[in-house]
């Protein structure tokens, strides 16, 4: 991730410094930080930490200060568990000491907006195939869900007149969306994909696919509304706070330390991710620091202010950043592709 953003917000950065030593002993504590306090003690005090955290704040850090970077990702971009379509924060459970109040506060204030949308993303999950799931997809318009191409081609290709499923040795393969799959819960809400509208050629920039989905579950369940996009670029700015919600799971690229204090083991479940937008790609995609693994992709970029989605997340590059389409270039697939 890139550490710029985090600080350059000045209430985020106040309270890092003002409660550095409590952050870097919770962190350093943990079963899931890092191995003991020696790590830490007597390489970062707050004066050095203070002199990193402006250098991070200008762009000129060059990652050189032991275990300072754990301690950052931990603290400025939590990731918490979905239960019920809401969510708690660090401040519905202090003893996450190693977590930011003030971000914490921020999704907290945005929260009926956030439960507006948790329920309209799902897990794409599979049956005749190698895989038990895939990734994450979200109800973009009536009866229509959108996911990544990379996940869609997972279990469908082009054929003769449209896209149609893959088959496995024994049998065809079919996809259905679960809304639910939160931590703690048996729950499902599992809906069949019915037919793969699109999925955008390899060449495309556009790392998407449409999925028509049945109008209701296999429990009889009516299917949940589409979240709405934002329109033009409306609030897609640097520094815009936003929400990222799917289904993290291990990667091959994953830093495994991260998924230890940051996930605390616990995968496979709808969670949501704070961050912001760090920067652009010219016009093809825009940039997030939320963290995210790789189940992950097709997950929503939330606006907190507003509730509309601002893009499609489809990749994160583990120390850099998160990769996401923007909202108008999925609203130009749904017109152009599900009418």
């Amino acid at each position: 991730m890139e550490y710029t953003q985090i600080f350059a917000d000045r209430e985020v950065r106040e309270e890092f410094l003002d409660r550095f030593e409590e952050i870097r002993d919770a962190v350093a504590t943990s079963s899931e930080g890092l191995e003991s306090i020696g790590a830490l003690e007597g390489l970062l005090d707050v004066d050095r930490a203070a002199d990193a955290v402006k250098a991070m704040a200008e762009g000129t850090w060059r990652g050189d200060e032991s275990g300072l970077e754990a301690i950052v990702r931990q603290f400025g971009r939590p990731v918490y568990l979905v239960r019920r379509n809401t969510f708690a924060t660090v401040a519905d459970a202090p003893d996450h000491k190693a977590e930011s109040l003030v971000v914490a506060a921020r999704v907290k204030a945005a929260r009926r907006r956030l439960e507006g949308v948790i329920p309209s993303v799902g897990r794409v999950d599979l049956r005749n195939h190698d895989l038990e799931w895939v990734g994450t997809a979200w109800v973009v318009a009536e009866g229509l869900a959108v996911t990544n191409r990379h996940v869609a081609q997972q279990f469908a290709k082009r054929g003769r007149g449209g896209f149609r499923f893959r088959a496995s040795p024994l049998a065809q393969v079919h996809a259905y969306i679960d809304w639910r799959h939160e931590h703690g819960r048996t729950q499902e809400s599992r809906f069949k994909v019915t037919e793969v509208v699109w999925i955008e050629p390899d060449s495309s920039p556009c790392d998407a696919a449409l999925l028509r989905i049945a109008p209701t579950s296999e429990n009889g369940e009516s299917l949940p509304p589409p979240i709405e996009l934002s329109k033009g670029k409306d609030g897609l700015t640097v520094g815009r706070w936003v929400g990222v919600i799917g289904y993290p799971y291990i990667g091959k690229y994953d830093d495994p330390q991260d998924r230890k204090r940051i996930f605390n083991g616990i995968f496979q479940c709808k969670r949501l991710a704070p961050g912001q937008v760090i920067s652009f790609d010219g016009n093809r995609w825009f940039h997030h620091d939320a963290t995210t693994l790789g189940g992950n992709s097709g997950s929503v970029v939330v606006d907190l202010d507003t509730g509309r989605a601002l893009g499609l997340h489809f990749q994160g590059i583990p120390g850099k950043r998160n990769y996401a389409v923007p909202a108008p270039d999925v609203a130009r697939l749904v017109r152009q592709r599900a009418s």
